[in-house]
């Protein structure tokens, strides 16, 4: 476990965003003028605006190209999915990623979501788009979790949908058939190699612990709301907390009917990723079967702290689990519970999707239909659009004065 300084670790390098996180922003934001939250966010808005300003090189050949956004220092970068190509050597990030964005049509699109802070924490749910002029369009669903210390952002942790980023970007790279791991995890660090690295025994977790327990695998199912325990009321943070945690006590107790309780009527779960996530997800119960039949030990799961804000919940939780032909089930996931009138109305749920495809497919009805490149946009996962920015493509010349390469 690390500290707490380091507790929100992350990227915008992730596959496909191609975003960099600030290592310095909102110098101009007065501490004695504005509550700490809003400079906080204030300080990422900034970094998107100065961002979008080096999105497009000049018009005119000659002229001098916008000033690029610094990036972060690397060594604070963790990201909930396998290393691009699945080589973690930071000499490779880039070539695995280059060649699908080298033949992109522009800079990418991002629509970003409403802020959730608290503290020095700011969590951002938010989604981009690239078209390839291969017809395939890199579409993907992100979670990003920002710690600031002074108007600075001293780390970042990043979730998104994994296996999106390998069917798309390994279409025009060396991307590596992943083999399900026989050994706990480590996130992946794109500044730091995990090669050379003593094999892992026990689950590696990056968040202090809230809460630790073995899950009933009875309760890897759909919800059933009842609603019949609304929690606390009026919303504040605390309370909305409140709602969660009484949740997650009931799961720790293996009490389905209390965790329905806690659950509005309606309630929706979002699990970002195409078929079989999404929206309109296929039943909880069928994703995991595979997993529930061929467990070897328990099903151990983490929590992490709470972030909450304007009636929205935050939590992380990490997931292990043996399975009977040795290999071993260890997911990552980010979680943001919707409390309305003391009730969870909906979750939206982020996790290392390609790892679920790895470790689960092989044995699921639900794995025998590859999930294609996509060549269209997704639902959006997000509330409501905050704001849209554009970010460079560095992979991309995009001097107008220049033709674009030919359609593949």
């Amino acid at each position: 476990m690390i500290g707490r300084r380091t507790v929100l670790s992350g990227a915008g390098v992730g596959l496909g965003a191609l975003s960099v996180t600030p290592s310095t922003a909102g110098e101009a934001l007065s501490a004695d003028t504005v509550p700490l939250i809003e400079r906080n966010k204030r300080a990422i808005e900034d970094h998107h605006m100065r961002q979008q300003r080096g999105a497009l090189p000049a018009t005119i050949a000659g002229e001098p190209q916008p000033v690029q956004v610094a990036t972060a220092d690397p060594s604070t970068i963790v990201s909930a999915q396998e290393p691009p190509g699945g080589v973690d050597d930071p000499r490779l990030v880039i070539a695995a990623i280059a060649g699908w964005h080298a033949q992109s049509t522009a800079p990418p699109f991002h629509a970003y979501g409403p802020f959730i802070a608290e503290d020095e924490f700011v969590i951002e749910e938010w989604e981009t788009h690239f078209q390839g002029l291969d017809g395939t369009m890199y579409s993907n669903q992100y979670l990003m979790a920002y710690e600031l210390k002074d108007g600075e952002i001293v780390a970042v942790r990043e979730y998104l949908d994994s296996h999106h980023a390998f069917i798309v970007l390994g279409l025009h790279g060396t991307w590596n058939r992943l083999a399900p791991p026989r050994a706990p995890r480590r996130r992946w660090r794109p500044a730091r190699s995990s090669l050379g690295l003593p094999q892992l025994t026990e689950m590696e977790t990056v968040f202090p612990i809230r809460q630790e327990f073995d899950l009933d695998p009875r309760l890897l199912c759909d919800v059933a709301p009842t609603g019949k325990a609304p929690g606390p009321r009026p919303s504040t943070p605390n309370n909305d907390k409140a709602v969660v945690q009484a949740m997650r006590e009931a799961q720790a107790r293996g009490d389905a009917a209390a965790v329905a309780a806690r659950h509005a009527k309606g309630f929706r779960h979002f699990i970002a990723g195409e078929g079989p996530f999404g929206w309109t997800h296929l039943q909880l119960q069928d994703l995991y079967a595979p997993l529930v039949q061929h467990l070897a030990s328990p099903i151990r799961v983490r929590f992490g702290p709470m972030v909450s804000e304007n009636g929205a919940v935050f939590e992380e939780m990490d997931i292990l689990a043996r399975l009977d032909d040795g290999s071993v089930y260890n997911n990552w996931h980010a979680f943001i519970h919707e409390v309305r009138d003391g009730l969870i109305v909906q979750t939206r749920e982020y996790m290392d999707t390609h790892h679920f495809w790895v470790m689960l497919s092989r044995w699921a009805k639900w794995g025998e239909t590859p999930v294609p490149p996509m060549r269209q946009a997704r639902r959006s996962n997000l509330p409501y659009v905050r704001a849209t920015y554009q970010a460079r493509n560095p992979f991309l010349k995009l001097d107008r004065w220049e033709p674009l390469p030919p359609a593949g």
